[in-house]
């Protein structure tokens, strides 16, 4: 039995290699039973193409994130503790943002051409490097009228991404992957909502995120959502203030 330490567990995409907070790659499929008239059971048979995926929540290094980038329809490949795998197409990417806490991005992949079965170990060596934080992160609000939170106390930030296999007879893995919809969303929570409450559904607005160190380096590039506001919210408990919350919602594609 081999034990690997979390430190030893390399997280790579597209050969570049990711501080991970936590990880995950997983693979699965349906199956059946074959049996016979009388109820022999002869053979199981996968009755799906095999589902493979990996997930990681990572804290960002660079100045640029360049899996914000893998939006569009390109693939790329990966390594998850030695474990090489081809053809994964990001699904969906996320940032979570918080006063005085380092910036949290996350992206799942799925993955359509296979991987190999052998673990190696590794380690994540870089220079010394902050970590975007949430105090430091600017947040540009471009219809403050449609807004209202003066006080941003959690943005959250997530693009999906749909992806379409085209199978074939004849082969186990898809011919192609086809490009579906991408759509955005920003959903901010804030305290001193000010007097301005929108109705949802109707109403527009546009914001601007750049995630900074306490240097107010940049550590990832800069994102924007807009669209229309989806839903806000309001909320108040004994010896709290009210909060706000308001989600904006953007099709890209």
């Amino acid at each position: 039995m081999k034990y690997i330490r979390h430190q030893e567990c390399e997280i790579e995409i597209n050969g570049e290699k990711f501080f991970a907070k936590s990880a995950s790659l997983s693979t699965s499929t349906s199956v059946e039973a074959v049996r016979t008239y009388g109820g022999e059971l002869r053979n199981y048979l996968a009755s799906s193409a095999a589902e493979s995926s990996v997930s990681f929540s990572y804290y960002l290094t660079g100045e640029k994130d360049p899996i914000g980038f893998l939006t569009g329809g390109l693939s790329c490949s990966g390594r998850f503790c030695g474990i090489e795998f081809s053809g994964a197409y990001l699904t969906s990417y996320s940032i979570d943002i918080a006063p005085y806490r380092p910036v949290e991005f996350s992206a799942d992949f799925n993955i359509y051409s296979g991987f190999n079965q052998e673990t190696s170990t590794g380690s994540f060596k870089t220079d010394p490097v902050t970590f975007a934080n949430g105090a430091y992160t600017e947040l540009n609000n471009f219809n403050k009228k449609n807004i209202g939170l003066e006080f941003p106390t959690n943005i959250n930030y997530s693009v999906q991404c749909e992806r379409v296999p085209n199978y074939v007879i004849g082969q186990e893995y898809p011919q192609d992957v086809r490009h579906g919809a991408v759509s955005k969303a920003v959903s901010i929570r804030g305290e001193n909502i000010g007097s301005v409450i929108t109705y949802s559904g109707k109403d527009f607005a546009k914001v601007s995120i750049s995630p900074k160190t306490i240097d107010y380096a940049a550590r990832g590039q800069t994102i924007e959502c807009e669209g229309i506001i989806k839903s806000q919210d309001l909320d108040v408990s004994s010896k709290g203030l009210m909060e706000g919350n308001i989600e904006i919602i953007e099709s890209q594609r």
